[in-house]
């Protein structure tokens, strides 16, 4: 895993921070403010999906802003 990339919307995105949680997921936003860069991912959530197999278009997906 590469330490910094490009940050564009469209992309793959996971991460690791100092505390220890892992994120993945597709990125749907960037902000960029005075304290750092804010980037919202979406992700397919199994607690959401019931842990049932779906189709990508019925999948549901949660957000999340790292």
């Amino acid at each position: 895993m590469r330490q910094f990339a490009p940050v564009h919307v469209g992309y793959d995105f996971e991460c690791e921070k100092k505390n220890g949680k892992r994120y993945a997921g597709q990125i749907v936003k960037v902000a960029a403010y005075p304290r750092g860069t804010l980037v919202t991912i979406a992700y397919a959530d199994p607690l959401e999906n019931d842990g049932r197999m779906y189709s990508v278009g019925e999948m549901s997906m949660s957000y999340r802003s790292i």
